[in-house]
């Protein structure tokens, strides 16, 4: 069975994403995560930047949806 993940948010401060996978791992919640940061240029150190992508099962989407909306109120 091929398990279908919806996109729910980018991460783009670390503190964020850490509360994010900490609740969705108490809860047991269906996740993946997509990397996209990127890494700075030795030339250009703040030419990098930091940002996570957060896919839900769809089974587990509108309990996840609920459960992290809490986190930003």
């Amino acid at each position: 069975m091929d398990n279908k993940y919806i996109f729910h948010s980018s991460c783009f401060e670390k503190e964020l994403m850490r509360r994010c996978l900490i609740i969705l791992n108490a809860n047991s919640i269906d996740f993946k995560t997509i990397d996209k940061s990127t890494l700075p240029h030795f030339r250009a150190p703040l030419s990098g930047y930091f940002e996570i992508e957060i896919h839900i099962n769809e089974n587990d989407f509108e309990r996840a949806n609920k459960l992290l909306q809490e986190i930003n109120e």
